[in-house]
């Protein structure tokens, strides 16, 4: 086996992005962003999240994610925030938004289907359009 092709499944530049994941372009990462969001963006909640949503010139939307350690422990961490990014990747939106999504500590205790339901509801309450024919496919996030 080539070098290379042993590495591809351990996070090498060779390995190909999963399917389920946001591309690197549409997520929020430094602290300018989520400052920017948090100052002049429209807030929502539920039981579960804390949404925070403001336009941007992109044609994409853009997430941010914030998990806390009142989640949980690491495990219980990861597990929400790919649940949450899941949530994102089948999301089809009319024009660009920038999202933060804040964790609340019951967010590891309901089961996917629930807090996807609760995320969306949250989004468009804040004023992102969801629009019709977004793909969306039955899977299990574990």
């Amino acid at each position: 086996m080539h070098d290379a092709e042993a590495r591809a499944g351990c996070g090498s530049p060779f390995s190909q992005p999963s399917p389920l994941s946001l591309p690197t372009n549409q997520r929020i990462r430094r602290s300018a962003e989520f400052r920017a969001v948090f100052a002049r963006g429209r807030r929502s909640s539920n039981e579960f999240t804390n949404v925070v949503a403001k336009p941007n010139d992109l044609p994409y939307l853009r997430v941010g994610l914030a998990v806390s350690k009142k989640v949980g422990n690491a495990v219980t961490r990861n597990l929400v925030k790919r649940r949450i990014r899941s949530t994102f990747t089948n999301m089809n939106v009319s024009k660009g938004w920038d999202v933060v999504v804040t964790a609340k500590p019951g967010s590891s205790d309901v089961p996917f289907t629930e807090l996807d339901r609760a995320i969306k509801k949250t989004i468009e309450r804040v004023g992102v359009r969801i629009t019709e024919g977004a793909s969306i496919q039955a899977r299990t996030v574990v």
